[in-house]
């Protein structure tokens, strides 16, 4: 007799799937058990003036020094943001010029 063919054959490649699958476990574990005070906020501020003195320097166009100081710690998260989002469309790009010449 033969035997039925697995629905989903196990193998090493499934490792990776396996992975993110723990990760995202444990990230959702960590979020839900986490405890979030109220939000702060900025009262009377404008975050995108003060983003954009921070990013070319001018602390004394903010009118404002509370505004530039508040919004400084900005900078790292938005220019990360911006990196991850250039590799990310540099791998989509090299992508479909791979795929537009036939390579596999």
């Amino acid at each position: 007799m033969t035997s039925r063919p697995q629905l989903i054959p196990l193998g090493r490649y499934l490792l990776p799937g396996v992975i993110a699958v723990g990760l995202f476990g444990v990230l959702t574990a960590t979020i839900l058990a986490g405890e979030f005070g109220a939000a702060d906020g900025f009262p009377d501020v404008s975050i995108v003036s003060g983003i954009g003195y921070a990013l070319i320097g001018e602390p004394a166009a903010a009118g404002s020094e509370a505004v530039f100081e508040n919004t400084e710690a900005f900078l790292v998260a938005l220019i990360l943001i911006a990196i991850t989002l250039d590799a990310a469309l540099d791998g989509a790009l090299m992508t479909a010029k791979r795929d537009e010449e036939g390579d596999n």
